[in-house]
């Protein structure tokens, strides 16, 4: 609708990779997590700008949580979150919104990153180490969360929300050389994409044409079996385009006091509403 031609670039991880070509103009904009590197890579200079809302829990939309393998379950050695006491989990990587999210879980029962042993490791190898019992519980996120449950390998305990609500662990971040050279476009790509989170929305929240949207969708994202898109909890992210920026705050402190960034973070200044504001005077808040 937007006239833009866009050429799509797939990255398993999106950190540091996909942080260097929008730091260096290779890339105009990224979607993807937002981590320790990311803003140690924004303390040291790198001027980009998140500019939109990519993933957040929220009461509706609690996408990621706490699995646990369902023989610990059925045998009762998992009752309530303080039996995570000895548990081997896993996270992605350190420093990352995952582990925050972990951390939230142990310290909602005392625990805390001591009590249990953490792996790093990909989503799609948690289902499988939960799978071959080598993983005791890990947070997991959507589609994965649905499949470990059809399967029958693991029971998701508790969702993110309930512990961490309306965290934001995700966000549509803009080169800087985008922003000056191409302010046109940077407008016409905000619209479009908040047009696209609203036909998402409306599918996977309001059942609006569901169907032909996970069509469309699995041109992109290789889930083909329908049980698990009819299970799977949707991603959580805003209609009308706003970050969380107090939970953006609130991680990056963490991320501070825990030894993966040095000095403070400026989310004021890292963060940039303008192109989802005047989005909106184009396309009006979402209802």
């Amino acid at each position: 609708d937007q006239a833009l031609d866009v050429d799509i670039t797939y990255f398993k991880s999106s950190g540091a990779p996909m942080t260097a070509l929008l730091g260096n103009g290779n890339l105009d904009v990224g979607a993807g997590n937002i981590s320790a590197g990311l803003w140690n890579a924004i303390n040291s200079g790198l001027n980009i700008k998140l500019v939109a809302d990519k993933g957040r829990v929220s009461k509706n939309c609690d996408y990621i949580g706490l699995l646990v393998r369902k023989d610990h379950i059925d045998s009762k050695r998992y009752k309530t979150l303080g039996d995570l006491k000895g548990f081997k989990m896993a996270v992605t990587a350190f420093g990352v919104s995952q582990q925050i999210a972990a951390d939230k879980f142990l310290k909602a029962a005392g625990l805390d990153a001591k009590d249990v042993i953490f792996e790093k490791m990909d989503y799609a190898a948690m289902n499988a180490a939960l799978q071959n019992k080598s993983l005791d519980a890990t947070v997991q996120l959507e589609p994965y969360l649905a499949e470990a449950e059809l399967k029958g390998m693991a029971v998701k305990v508790a969702g993110v929300n309930e512990v961490y609500p309306e965290q934001q662990s995700a966000a549509i971040i803009y080169a800087s050389q985008f922003i000056a050279e191409h302010p046109d476009l940077a407008e016409k790509f905000m619209i479009a994409y908040l047009e696209g989170v609203r036909v998402y929305n409306d599918a996977f929240i309001k059942g609006k044409n569901k169907a032909e949207v996970i069509s469309l969708l699995k041109k992109h994202i290789k889930i083909e079996s329908d049980e698990i898109w009819d299970k799977m909890t949707p991603a959580g992210i805003n209609p009308d385009g706003h970050l969380n920026k107090e939970s953006l705050a609130e991680d990056a402190l963490w991320y501070k006091e825990h030894g993966f960034i040095e000095g403070a973070c400026d989310v004021e200044k890292a963060v940039d509403h303008t192109f989802v504001d005047k989005a909106l005077k184009e396309i009006g808040k979402y209802e």
